[in-house]
């Protein structure tokens, strides 16, 4: 696969196809129900795409769920989603991750309603196709203030109450291209090799602490933010390319976070989880 964005740009045309027989459905996944029992998890970036499934799993598996988004309209969607198929209502919160004062305000909600954080989960994000001798600096902070910077404020708005208890998750979203190259994604590259980076450095001064830092690696999800800039009849032809002939789905994702957060991953940290599919290997 030589680009997960080819040229094309448009709204998707029949991505109903796109997904594998049986693959990415509305059920609770193959963990345990109560799986995080009485734990509380924040999703930044969770109104929409795979921070919105990562939520409803999270939900579903037992942990009280704060999602926050930068748009009310998209939020408010959301709540009435997670709360019609999960039967139990995440708290909501308008935040922006560039907005320090806004996400310590976040933070101190969450605590308040729901109790310390023991899962965050940073997925918001920002990206837009741009080559790169015509991106100028202003594109360029954007993506990486939100995408770099964020994670660092979220994750240091948080971390603290985690320190002190001994215990916690830190799980960031990255993408494969990290290590070989984001061609017209450039800004999205560099920000997320900036988390990937961070990722190795909180693991390592927080493990002994108790708390646990990883991140994930998503593959081509055809999500709406995603087939935004491409076709989906191109996503069909590099589905053909990934080794298990299929592209991902928003709840592959969300069960790798699900685990990451889970005692089954309890020697798990410092660790970038790439879930594409196994077409990185096709880029070794």
């Amino acid at each position: 696969m030589p680009n997960r964005f080819p040229a094309g740009r448009g709204r998707a045309r029949g991505a109903g196809r796109l997904m594998a027989p049986g693959r990415g459905t509305r059920g609770s996944g193959p963990f345990a129900p109560d799986l995080l029992s009485g734990q509380v998890a924040v999703v930044t970036g969770g109104a929409t795409g795979i921070g919105l499934e990562t939520a409803r799993q999270l939900l579903l598996h037992g942990a009280r769920v704060a999602i926050a988004s930068r748009r009310p309209d998209v939020l408010d969607e959301a709540a009435e989603s997670l709360q019609t198929e999960t039967g139990r209502p995440p708290l909501t919160a308008v935040c922006d991750v560039r907005d320090e004062q806004g996400v310590r305000a976040l933070a101190e909600r969450v605590t308040a309603e729901l109790g310390a954080a023991d899962i965050v989960v940073n997925n918001a994000a920002a990206n837009f196709r741009m080559p790169a001798e015509r991106m100028t600096r202003r594109a360029f902070q954007t993506v990486v203030d939100i995408d770099l910077v964020g994670t660092f404020t979220v994750t240091r708005a948080f971390v603290g109450p985690m320190l002190e208890r001994g215990s916690g998750n830190i799980i960031s979203m990255v993408v494969p291209e990290v290590g070989r190259g984001f061609p017209t994604f450039s800004h999205a590259g560099a920000a997320k090799a900036g988390i990937v980076s961070l990722t190795a450095s909180w693991a390592r001064e927080w493990g002994p602490r108790g708390v646990r830092v990883n991140a994930v690696a998503p593959g081509l999800v055809p999500t709406e933010g995603v087939m935004a800039h491409m076709y989906a009849t191109e996503a069909e032809k590099d589905a053909e390319d990934i080794p298990l002939r299929r592209l991902g789905t928003v709840t592959d994702i969300a069960n790798c976070v699900l685990f990451l957060s889970s005692d089954a991953a309890s020697w798990i940290t410092g660790t970038t989880m790439t879930v594409d599919g196994g077409n990185s290997t096709m880029h070794l």
